[in-house]
């Protein structure tokens, strides 16, 4: 089952975000996305994305089905050609999922999904790279402990 993140519309630091990216490239992610709404280009967030990864697959999810639009078109092959074809927009055959609580949830997450579905769209969350990384070992830090002064 592919797994597709859902980046949030809106960052705070750009090398956070990046960094963010190529953290789920490597943990094993199919894709990730953007919505087009509120918040950044969506378009730019993607090709800043497609510069610093390699392998990655570039999803758009536009809240309406846009009219022929020449300048739109023009934007989106600009970007299939930056991210050398990597770009998705058909999301029709993605199933949007909250953030599992634990690899358990998980594990039931993906079981449940149907067949006739090309992934799951999870949002961007710490605890899903971790799950991805280590998806059947729960990892004992309880060598790690808070100091409090």
């Amino acid at each position: 089952m592919k797994v597709g993140v859902l980046f949030p519309p809106r960052f705070a630091d750009p090398g956070e975000f990046l960094a963010d990216a190529r953290a789920m490239e490597a943990a094993g992610a199919d894709s990730v996305w953007m919505e087009d709404g509120d918040g950044l280009d969506p378009m730019l967030t993607l090709a800043a994305i497609a510069a610093v990864t390699s392998q990655i697959r570039l999803g758009l999810i536009r809240k309406s089905t846009p009219r022929p639009n020449v300048d739109l078109d023009h934007k989106m092959e600009t970007l299939q050609q930056l991210s050398r074809q990597r770009v998705i927009t058909d999301h029709a055959r993605w199933r949007r999922v909250e953030v599992p609580a634990d690899r358990e949830a998980w594990a039931r997450t993906l079981e449940e999904a149907h067949p006739d579905v090309e992934g799951v769209l999870v949002p961007m969350d710490p605890r899903l790279l971790d799950i991805l990384r280590h998806p059947d070992e729960a990892i004992d830090r309880s060598d790690l402990l808070l100091a409090q002064g």
